[in-house]
């Protein structure tokens, strides 16, 4: 089984949603542990992520197979989770 890391900025963002809605990423987050590719692999410049769908909500993740561990890069609305993920993924080395 996978561990889970949320960067500072997915936790901040976790944080700030709804309690429905984080209890709802809360279950995603339990699938993604049990098996970390059942996302949709990215394309261009967030080719190296995966995103997962809850709804109308993303969870934007990589996943590192030799710790065993999914880091969770950002998660929110999908209107406009996959910009905020290319520039975190541009200004952070992740």
């Amino acid at each position: 089984m996978y561990k889970i890391n949320l960067t500072p900025t997915a936790t901040q963002s976790f944080n700030d949603l709804h309690p429905e809605v984080r209890n709802q990423l809360k279950i995603a987050l339990k699938a993604l542990k049990q098996n970390p590719y059942s996302g949709k692999q990215l394309r261009e410049e967030l080719i190296l992520f995966h995103s997962f769908k809850i709804k109308r909500y993303r969870i934007i993740y990589r996943v590192d197979d030799i710790s065993q561990i999914v880091i969770i890069v950002a998660l929110g609305h999908r209107r406009d989770i996959y910009e905020i993920a290319t520039k975190l993924t541009q200004h952070e080395k992740l």
